[in-house]
């Protein structure tokens, strides 16, 4: 009777303890942004950002780690990968900051244990938001 007891309330822990896992992990958001911005009337037919001149079509390496599409008429496509927030987790850092996006777009985040024991979680926060479209 004491090991059916103690296999009952393993499989409920292990039940929570799934639950819990599942709730992490779908309680992640990542802040992955895209938008146009608009020409500029002092620049007609330029691409201008941060004061820069953009070549027409894609421009990579655009810090903090965002692509950004010249258009003909002046306009520019802006996409970036954005940061996840974990919980008990800090902001994370950029695993190949030097890299062009979206490959900038991964991520090393240091988190803690509830007994304050760090840990490590990698993420490609593109991909994430990637994923979290294709479920919407």
């Amino acid at each position: 009777m004491f090991c059916s007891r103690q296999s009952a309330l393993l499989q409920i822990f292990l039940l929570l303890a799934g639950a819990l896992v599942l709730l992490l992990l779908y309680s992640t958001t990542a802040d992955a942004y895209s938008g146009l911005i608009p020409p500029d009337p002092d620049n007609p037919g330029k691409c201008v950002y941060r004061g820069d001149e953009l070549k027409l079509g894609v421009n990579l390496g655009i810090a903090p780690c965002q692509r950004l599409t010249c258009h003909e008429n002046g306009s520019i496509l802006i996409e970036g990968c954005g940061r996840l927030r974990i919980e008990s987790c800090n902001n994370g850092e950029r695993i190949h900051a030097d890299k062009p996006f979206p490959e900038c777009c991964k991520l090393r985040y240091k988190c803690k244990k509830p007994d304050g024991t760090p840990y490590y979680i990698e993420r490609d926060t593109f991909a994430s938001e990637q994923e979290n479209k294709l479920r919407r």
